[in-house]
């Protein structure tokens, strides 16, 4: 019962009292930042924007240069742009670290997840997207939609057999390093999430086996997942159709 735990120990910071996140109706990048709101029992508006009209709505952002997620606070205060968005929650709900190196080494961890978007977002002839100025958000579902078997092989291949043993034996290591419970040490942060969440993502697009020879990386995904909030979460938005096999 993590959630619970937290919300009774952790006092939330009244500077997210009054949120609302915009982003896609995908996962992609922001679901953590969803997840933090979850646990620490926070409420926020939860808005999203279909990627089918994204084309239309994203000159309402311009000022944003047409980039989500975004965050409002009190109606006062915008701050975009994923990290920035994501570190400032976890700082505000005590999701960011005990000490300078757990959070540090959560920090590592989301730039590295982060780094394989972009080796996915490499392979542009491998898929096609319907909104390519956002497919770093879209890669992995792109990749699943695209038609052609042909077409996606190698990069099925390098990920399978580059990009993740390579990424994910380094996690693995951080993992066994930090004692095994949680990615940046003994607490849980932002970085777990963000882990948890590449990882469905990874098995839901890609190959639902990636995992099969890192069960510690199971056993933390299973453990971030079978979180109360976050399993009341995902059950609200398989509801409205926002989950499911969305990269």
């Amino acid at each position: 019962m993590i959630g619970l735990y937290y919300r009774q120990t952790c006092e939330i910071s009244i500077d997210l009292i009054a949120c609302n996140t915009v982003y896609f109706n995908i996962r992609g990048l922001a679901e953590p930042i969803r997840w933090m709101f979850q646990i620490a029992g926070v409420d926020f508006i939860d808005e999203r924007i279909s990627l089918e009209e994204w084309k239309d709505e994203k000159e309402r952002f311009s000022k944003q240069v047409g980039q989500l997620p975004i965050l409002y606070i009190d109606e006062r205060i915008e701050l975009t742009q994923v990290h920035s968005v994501m570190r400032y929650v976890a700082r505000q709900l005590g999701f960011n670290g005990k000490n300078e190196m757990e959070t540090a080494r959560a920090d590592e961890i989301c730039e590295l997840v982060y780094d394989l978007r972009l080796c996915a977002v490499a392979y542009k002839d491998s898929f096609t997207s319907k909104t390519p100025d956002i497919v770093r958000h879209t890669v992995f579902r792109d990749f699943r939609n695209e038609p052609s078997i042909a077409k996606k092989a190698l990069m099925r291949k390098h990920l399978l057999e580059l990009h993740f043993p390579k990424y994910f034996n380094r996690f693995a290591k951080v993992l066994e390093e930090s004692g095994g419970e949680f990615i940046a040490g003994d607490t849980m942060t932002y970085a777990d999430f963000v882990l948890a969440n590449f990882l469905d993502v990874a098995e839901d697009n890609v190959n639902p086996d990636v995992l099969k020879d890192f069960p510690t990386l199971i056993d933390l995904k299973d453990r971030i997942f079978n979180i109360p909030e976050v399993q009341e979460f995902i059950y609200s938005t398989r509801k409205s159709g926002f989950y499911g096999s969305a990269g």
